[in-house]
């Protein structure tokens, strides 16, 4: 169990010492998977993650269990969320399962 403990506490500490970046980034959990990237434009919360789906390959069936989480900020986002990109814009989310 400190094991795990750990391990989770080391990852928290490496996503907070990243280097900030412009626009809005997703990241997946696998690690195969590339980041996607917005630098402009104007998007909700389900129109991302369809496109997150889509390059993960999950079902149609089975987008309602994934959504958007903001590690930093401890927050899941609601589909109608919307997110206005422009080049004072940084956001990190990750697509996961809720």
């Amino acid at each position: 169990m400190a094991f795990c403990a750990k391990m989770r506490s080391t990852k928290k500490s490496e996503v907070n010492l990243e280097a900030q970046h412009q626009g809005l980034e997703i990241l997946f959990y696998l690690q195969d998977k590339n980041p996607i990237c917005y630098t402009s434009g104007e998007f909700t919360s389900e129109e991302l993650c369809i496109e997150a789906a889509q390059k993960c390959s999950v079902s149609p069936l089975c987008h309602n269990l994934f959504a958007l989480y903001d590690e930093n900020k401890k927050l899941w986002y609601a589909p109608n969320k919307v997110f206005k990109i422009d080049e004072k814009t940084s956001h990190r989310l990750h697509y996961r399962m809720r």
